[in-house]
């Protein structure tokens, strides 16, 4: 397999290893001892995409399973189609296409051996694992072919994959256009072992706090499954396709979309109506939310009545949510960082996430080598809020 290279002549990689290609967090973790703590991968992704053959059995329609296997010339073409992007800097990062050549047993599911292995290297003991190709399915206009798939995919990874891995968990992807299917989905699926929570991809147009939805929540509040909001970029955007640079779309485009669902579910006072519903925002950094806080205070303040239900200020609940490090700030001053940690309660609230294999991948010592934490506050951010979030058994943490 080749890639570019700065040179005349194209890399040519002939084989690939997780382990190998981690080897530097492995010795950061070495180093830092994290074998004497219990570290929660909170956002680590598989490609579910190699399992289609498998996945598409759990279609109900004939129809729709027909349809899947065709446009798909039986999985040799991607399910799902890609949207313009730069994730892998032109061909230079190589474990997206690389890993495809990775060598892994025949008797265990190949996305636990890869996540096993991106975990062990890392120093995570636990992992909670989130779909890739199918998060894309929220960008595109079919929204039949969004359910009939994520259908597949959740009933697929609840009922194959994760019975092969006790230390694992898995977020449900949530088809919101579908709300009723959601509901059943839920019943169907949320007890089994597991199964942690369900994940919206943001960016998308469907409201959280429709009509339809209620039910829905009322369903993950009284299971205790956690309801995570994964941050996404389209660049298809009409205010994000005027930015001709892939990173900026990123850099604003993934924050932007969590933050509408914030404000969202916040004005329409979604915190009184489910009180005890675990929310988690992924895959946006923190810096936002401090951002948000202050935004939307300052209009509550001046507008109470466009948001009737709230009783507190929306900085307020936003504290008690939950946030996914990763990818997180590095500013030049740690002080900037430090105020956004203390205003989302980081050491209660915030969990460590690698978002492995992604290009903009964190590893453990991005929070371990914080100055202004403590050694409790990096225990409780590594490991202990996530044990507690998704409920992992466990007791060194």
């Amino acid at each position: 397999m080749e890639f570019p290279s700065s040179g005349p002549r194209p890399l040519t990689v002939e084989e690939f290893d997780t382990t190998r290609h981690l080897s530097h967090a492995a010795r950061q973790a070495r180093e830092r001892g994290f074998d004497k703590i219990t570290i929660v991968d909170a956002d680590t992704h598989h490609d579910e995409t190699g399992s289609f053959r498998q996945m598409v059995d759990y279609i109900d329609s004939t129809v729709e399973r027909q349809k899947a296997r065709a446009s798909t010339n039986e999985g040799r073409r991607p399910m799902i189609p890609y949207n313009i992007s730069y994730a892998d800097v032109g061909g230079r990062i190589q474990r997206f296409a690389a890993r495809k050549l990775e060598q892994t047993p025949a008797n265990v599911h190949r996305d636990i051996t890869l996540t096993r292995r991106s975990m062990a290297a890392m120093g995570a003991t636990y992992g909670v694992m989130y779909p890739t190709a199918s998060m894309r399915l929220a960008i595109q206009p079919k929204r039949d072919w969004e359910f009939w798939l994520t259908l597949a995919y959740n009933r697929w990874i609840a009922n194959d994959l994760l019975p092969q891995e006790p230390q694992l968990k898995a977020m449900l992807y949530l088809p919101l256009h579908h709300t009723a299917e959601c509901l059943k989905m839920i019943e169907e699926l949320a007890d089994k072992p597991g199964v942690a929570g369900c994940v919206v991809a943001s960016a998308r147009y469907e409201k959280i706090q429709q009509k339809g939805m209620m039910k829905v929540l009322a369903a993950m509040q009284e299971r205790d499954l956690v309801l995570a909001f994964h941050g996404m970029a389209n660049w298809e955007e009409a205010n994000l396709a005027a930015i001709p640079k892939w990173g900026a779309v990123q850099a604003i485009g993934v924050p932007q979309s969590n933050m509408v669902h914030m404000a969202n579910w916040l004005m329409s006072g979604m915190p009184e109506r489910f009180p005890t519903l675990k929310v988690l925002w992924c895959e946006s950094g923190v810096a936002w939310a401090h951002y948000l806080m202050q935004r939307l205070d300052a209009v509550y303040l001046a507008r109470v009545s466009d948001a009737p239900l709230l009783k507190e200020k929306p900085s307020h609940y936003m504290a008690r949510m939950y946030y996914c490090s990763q990818p997180l700030e590095r500013p030049d001053d740690p002080a900037a960082l430090e105020v956004a940690f203390r205003a989302i309660n980081a050491e209660t609230q915030l969990v460590w996430g690698s978002n492995f294999p992604a290009h903009n991948f964190d590893v453990p010592a991005t929070i371990w080598d914080l100055p202004f934490l403590s050694e409790t506050a990096k225990r409780a951010i590594l490991g202990g809020n996530a044990t507690r979030l998704f409920r992992f058994k466990t007791g060194n943490v």
